[in-house]
């Protein structure tokens, strides 16, 4: 009996442990979607963990869980697009998420964004007094921003301040006031004159790092962004100690006030700025992950060695030499094909769809280069599966005799080449490896690189 006791124990110790402590139902306008959740610890790189999928059912409806162990930024994607929302421990949502139809006359960057309404939520009110904050911010900003940035006047500041604390009283939550606090502070900065040392010494110095917190990292990357080349510093010095290694690159950067007496601080801004780095030429590029890595091993903050990590993830998944995702799709006479069958060749990947369809010219100039390569690069046209009728009689029209391929539901092929915009283009090396993503469209240099990687 005892033992039956104790096992019964240990069952419940390990649902408990496994329970998923945030429930978010909801229903969608898009019936069976594939529909994700992710939270965001790591904002600096906008990196999120994978918490739920699912999918809608035929009326649109889904239930996502997860856990979480502290109050996070989170993003609901229904297929590629997104809603944000703010994930409270122990928490439970009842929300609505309206995804736009597209429209074909309509660009990518001008397209009407999806909407969330959260109908019930169980998170002491934080979702909805940030949101509440968030638009009296906006309006005041709508409303006044001649005075308030031209103008100089600062009294709209206590304006702000002042309709918060009568509209959305009784704010207990650090995580509401923060986002608050370092939302006006971006406000204080649009109107400074001493380019911001004020802001950081009311706002920085000496204060916590706020890693969840939106608001704070915004500001933190508008402030810190090219800070090695602040007045701070001697280019030259600097330049020197960063070509010495990285005790010698520290030691400098703690000449400056601030980066000595804020070493966490000091630890991200320099994590931030070496990271921008990685894309300069290639002696400064491996130069900066080399202080990178160095910094991984010895930091003793786990939030930096988490950042560098999804840095470097995210980095080399699209860098030169790195494994290209296979895929398999079908082709408009139903044959499938995948990238693994074109290890022997360039492949150029053409990424299509009915939003930014592609121009006569470009189809043109692809025409031509496609009859010039011949048997050294393969184009494979992949076109969203809502377009693939309209492509297939656009292949059959001007007889484009290149494959045209279906993405079908296979929408994640999409995130895994970074596709945000339409048409968009991938270079393959020989044996799939990743050549340069994105690559230039037909009328644009294209050629000279395929030459390039051709030869190497």
């Amino acid at each position: 009996m005892k033992r039956r006791i104790i096992t019964l124990f240990f069952s419940l110790l390990f649902l408990t442990v496994n329970a998923q402590n945030v429930t978010i139902t909801g229903r969608s306008n898009k019936a069976n979607a594939l529909m994700r959740l992710f939270s965001y610890e790591d904002l600096v790189n906008e990196t999120g963990t994978l918490l739920d999928q699912g999918q809608t059912d035929d009326k649109g409806h889904f239930i996502l869980e997860g856990n979480v162990n502290q109050i996070l930024p989170a993003r609901i994607y229904v297929g590629l697009e997104y809603v944000d929302l703010i994930l409270t421990p122990n928490a439970s949502y009842d929300i609505e998420i309206i995804v736009p139809e597209k429209k074909e006359d309509v660009s990518y960057f001008e397209k009407e964004l999806p909407t969330i309404l959260v109908k019930r939520a169980t998170d002491k009110g934080i979702y909805r007094q940030v949101i509440y904050s968030e638009e009296i911010i906006n309006g005041y900003m709508i409303d006044h921003f001649n005075q308030i940035y031209r103008g100089r006047q600062v009294r709209y500041i206590d304006s702000i301040q002042n309709a918060i604390s009568n509209d959305v009283p009784d704010i207990k939550s650090d995580y509401v006031k923060n986002h608050n606090r370092y939302k006006i502070a971006s406000i204080k900065l649009g109107i400074s004159t001493d380019g911001g040392k004020k802001i950081v010494k009311d706002y920085f110095d000496g204060q916590p790092v706020l890693y969840t917190q939106s608001a704070y990292i915004d500001l933190f990357k508008e402030l810190f962004d090219g800070y090695f080349n602040s007045t701070s510093y001697d280019n030259h010095l600097l330049n020197d100690a960063f070509t010495e290694g990285p005790s010698a690159f520290k030691k400098y950067l703690a000449s400056n006030p601030l980066m000595a007496n804020n070493p966490q601080l000091a630890e991200l801004i320099t994590i931030f700025n070496l990271q921008k780095l990685c894309y300069s030429e290639r002696r400064t590029s491996r130069l900066a992950k080399d202080h990178l890595n160095y910094i991984m091993s010895q930091s003793k903050y786990p939030e930096h060695k988490t950042i560098i990590n999804n840095f470097f993830t995210k980095f080399n998944r699209l860098a030169f030499g790195a494994a290209a995702t296979n895929f398999t799709l079908k082709d408009q006479n139903g044959i499938e094909i995948s990238l693994s069958d074109f290890k022997n060749r360039l492949v150029l990947l053409q990424f299509v769809d009915g939003t930014s369809p592609v121009s006569e010219h470009q189809f043109s100039e692809l025409r031509a280069l496609h009859n010039q390569w011949q048997d050294t690069v393969q184009i494979l046209t992949i076109a969203t599966h809502d377009k693939m009728t309209y492509y297939s009689q656009q292949f059959e029209e001007k007889r484009q005799d290149w494959p045209l391929l279906d993405l079908g539901d296979q929408i994640l092929l999409l995130e895994a080449y970074n596709v945000r915009t339409f048409p968009e283009y991938i270079l393959i090396t020989k044996d799939n490896k990743i050549g340069e993503a994105p690559a230039p469209s037909p009328e644009r240099y294209l050629e000279e690189r395929v030459r390039r990687l051709y030869g190497k």
